[in-house]
């Protein structure tokens, strides 16, 4: 049978709704290793037959992924196309033959992957025990390239070039990783990986978050990409068979930045609603952290920033108050309210929450640092002056979607203190997109726009409060939650005073475990100018190395 067949079969049955080897299950299976000059042997597992295709057009003779053999029996490339590990087939396979594939790599074979839905499977089974990788939600709109002479970039890149496209080519990335080296990634850093290559034994393990086998035409800017990688592929494939293959050298994993001695600390908890619904211990080694490093990491305020629980219960405010317990005393805090905050059933559909009821005002309105509230006996809207790395701040803490009257009422707060740096504290701002939410925008995404809700009252998204309040005043940092995708985002822009306002958003809710208990750190130097800003987790001691996640920024207000 001719590849052509072999292609017209696959296609058949993509049209079909048949897998892969559904198409192709007629097809004799040649056994034992080919000539390394011959043209290579593909093996696939996927969803679709568009991959089929690719490696077609590539000079690559197709077969499907016998499912009843040992992979020790083939040689060649076993591809695992995206979204494959979904699919009963993918999981039956990995529990017999996880161990025999590795052991086929060994074999002076290669086996790649390409991108999954990290919530069905974060990493691959079927590595061994030198190599991890961990699959995580990421939005790509460029890479880095790490190495522009790897041999699957050939023809591709320049030396010091990167990659960027219109629109994020992929909702996942390679968060973390160890053994692995990393040829295309979020940042120079090579966190977020997008393209990383392993050697064992004799062979290659490749791990991609980029969906290479979409049909061509879907995504054009990603097409060229994956016509490069799978033509350089075949090459690469014969070159491992024949034991030419370019020696990997793994990138060590990105190390987080040091503290420094002298240093003065603002902690943001973005939403915490998981873990008040279902996970109170996560919670709780959150602000237990935050009270054992008070004085040594010299933490000089705490604010959450919205979506305290999820369905504004008794029971989940009662969990987030004992959890908040644990600083009472310690550090001065304040909690930004969520649309989750608000309404039957944190629908958001009226301004209700149970934030005043399991807070006290009385007490909070006492903590140093407390400066005063829009509306008397409500912790809704507040304001909180402090000293941190020798220089004078304000927060603002305001409420979902802030009504106009609060925004005036901020202005005059503001104005109040014109000498201050200024940190507004509200949970919907900025987008995942690093652009700020604005209803009026309908060229790029705004989905949870506060004004998408029936909350009542007049309502302002980012882009309002950044005309009508934040760009008017000294600011130099807004801090939210709220957004979903890979759940952060940074901006820097210019106020109406010639200061760089710093604007980020960090939200892990749709992480494993509601978040993994992930915080934002934001260090301020002794300099009083330098900001270090950390993802970090307490429960599992582990910080997150993404360009949006680890950053650094100079305050140039005076």
């Amino acid at each position: 049978m001719t590849r052509t067949v072999a292609l017209l079969l696959l296609v058949t049955g993509c049209y079909d709704g048949l897998s892969t080897g559904d198409a192709l299950a007629d097809r004799p299976i040649p056994l034992g290793e080919a000539a390394c000059d011959d043209a290579p042997r593909a093996w696939v597992l996927a969803p679709s037959n568009d991959v089929a295709g690719w490696l077609d057009e590539a000079g690559f003779d197709v077969y499907p992924l016998p499912l009843d053999r040992s992979p020790r029996e083939l040689s060649g490339l076993v591809v695992l196309g995206s979204r494959a590990s979904a699919m009963p087939e993918y999981q039956e396979y990995m529990q017999r033959h996880a161990q025999d594939l590795y052991g086929f790599v060994d074999q002076a074979n290669v086996v790649l992957q390409l991108s999954q839905d990290p919530e069905v499977e974060a990493s691959p089974p079927f590595l061994p025990t030198t190599h991890g990788a961990t699959r995580g939600p990421a939005e790509l709109s460029k890479v880095a390239v790490l190495r522009a002479d790897h041999p699957l970039l050939a023809g591709l890149v320049r030396e010091g070039q990167g990659m960027a496209w219109s629109e994020p080519l992929t909702t996942e990335a390679i968060v973390e990783q160890g053994g692995f080296e990393v040829v295309l990634a979020g940042s120079g850093d090579g966190s977020n990986a997008a393209l990383v290559e392993g050697a064992y034994g004799q062979g290659r393990i490749l791990l991609t978050s980029l969906a290479l086998d979409r049909k061509p035409g879907e995504q054009p800017e990603l097409d060229r990409i994956a016509g490069a990688v799978f033509d350089n592929l075949a090459g690469h494939v014969q070159n491992v068979c024949a034991r030419k293959g370019e020696v990997v050298k793994p990138t060590p994993p990105p190390e987080p930045v040091p503290f420094t001695a002298g240093s003065s600390v603002i902690i943001a908890l973005p939403d915490t609603q998981v873990y008040s619904l279902r996970m109170p211990g996560i919670f709780d080694s959150q602000t237990t952290w935050i009270a054992r490093h008070a004085e040594d990491l010299d933490i000089r305020y705490v604010f959450g920033l919205g979506d305290i629980v999820n369905n504004n219960s008794k029971l989940e405010w009662q969990r987030a108050r004992a959890s908040m317990a644990q600083i009472d005393g310690v550090v001065p805090y304040s909690l930004a309210p969520g649309n989750h905050d608000y309404g039957p059933s944190g629908d958001a559909a009226s301004r209700q929450t149970g934030l005043n009821e399991w807070f006290s005002y009385d007490e909070l309105s006492r903590v140093p640092g407390f400066g005063g509230a829009f509306e008397a006996n409500k912790l809704d809207n507040t304001f909180h002056l402090f000293e941190a790395g020798g220089r004078q701040w304000i927060a603002l803490v305001l409420e979902w979607g802030p009504r106009d009257e609060v925004v005036a009422w901020a202005n005059d707060v503001m104005t109040m203190h014109a000498d201050r740096l200024g940190i507004l504290v509200t949970h919907a701002y900025l987008n995942n997109n690093d652009l700020r939410y604005d209803h009026t925008d309908t060229e790029h995404p705004q989905d949870f726009n506060p004004h998408q809700y029936d909350t009542p009252g007049s309502m302002n998204d980012g882009e309002e409060l950044w005309q009508k309040l934040v760009r008017r005043h000294r600011f130099v940092m807004t801090l939210n939650g709220h957004v979903l995708g890979d759940g952060s985002g940074y901006l820097a822009s210019q106020t109406d005073l010639g200061n760089t306002c710093h604007q980020m958003l960090s939200n892990y809710q749709m992480d494993t475990m509601g978040g993994g208990g992930y915080l934002r750190i934001l260090e301020i130097l002794p300099d009083g100018r330098t900001v270090s800003v950390r993802s970090y987790s307490p429960l599992l001691d582990r910080y997150l190395m993404g360009a949006d996640q680890q950053l650094a920024f100079v305050i140039d207000a005076e």
